[in-house]
């Protein structure tokens, strides 16, 4: 699989340097709680579902501080589909953003395997053959957070101190509602992880996780884009990228 470009131009290394972004701000949002759930095992460790919603919610909004002036820090596949849909970031770049991202998900669980061993930190819903609610709260939760990215990420007016704050705390809010159901995945490349290194019930149970968080994200984006009130002060995610490539295909 190819992901970063073969030749050496300037945005062709600029779109190196977002997959790198995407690639490390992945691994750090997955490696984080799945080496929680890992070191929670130990008798002084903390398997409560508030710290795994602290972590997921913390180390997202710290990634999107330190990488999201590079990469727009989509970190998630659902989120980046959400924004294409939306027209907030152009198709030609999602699987690029989806190869890195699923990449750092997986050397993560990888990392935390080799240190801790295999089995941590993967979602597996409480009761399988609760179809609807697992597939309904996954798309719920998804579609929560969706709704609270496209709105503070894509309008120029949001203070740059905001995104990260709104979703970090959203995912918090996201993993203490879905945790006891499905895990609070909202993120397929987050699922994927764990359970290519878990197998068993967490690898027959990841199609939950791989459809049901790009639904409800690609519905919030398209619900947002449908109530915007002020186009003029809408942006892309990120907005160089988008207009850069609006102004190639407007030429003649």
């Amino acid at each position: 699989m190819i992901v970063l470009p073969l030749i050496s131009t300037p945005m062709n290394d600029r779109m190196t340097k977002r997959y790198a972004a995407e690639f490390l701000g992945t691994f750090v949002i997955v490696f984080a709680p799945v080496a929680l759930s890992a070191s929670a095992r130990s008798p002084s460790g903390d398997p409560s579902l508030l710290s795994a919603a602290l972590i997921s919610g913390l180390s997202v909004l710290a990634m999107i501080y330190a990488l999201g002036p590079i990469s727009a820090a989509h970190f998630n596949p659902a989120v980046t589909l959400g924004f294409a849909v939306a027209r907030r970031f152009p198709w030609k770049y999602t699987f690029p953003y989806w190869a890195s991202q699923f990449l750092g998900a997986i050397v993560a669980a990888g990392a935390v395997t080799l240190l801790f061993g295999s089995g941590a930190g993967t979602h597996v819903p409480s009761n399988p053959a609760f179809f609807l609610r697992n597939v309904g709260t996954e798309v719920l939760i998804s579609f929560l957070l969706m709704l609270v990215i496209i709105a503070v990420a894509t309008d120029r007016r949001v203070s740059s101190a905001v995104p990260a704050l709104a979703i970090g705390l959203t995912v918090v809010v996201g993993v203490l509602i879905g945790g006891p159901i499905t895990g609070g995945s909202m993120n397929p490349a987050r699922s994927l992880g764990p359970a290519l290194f878990a197998g068993g019930s967490a690898l027959s149970n990841y199609w939950l996780y791989l459809i049901a968080p790009p639904i409800g994200a690609a519905i919030a984006a398209l619900v947002y884009e449908a109530i915007r009130m002020d186009k003029d002060h809408a942006v892309g995610a990120p907005n160089e990228l988008l207009e850069a490539l609006e102004d190639i295909q407007s030429r003649p």
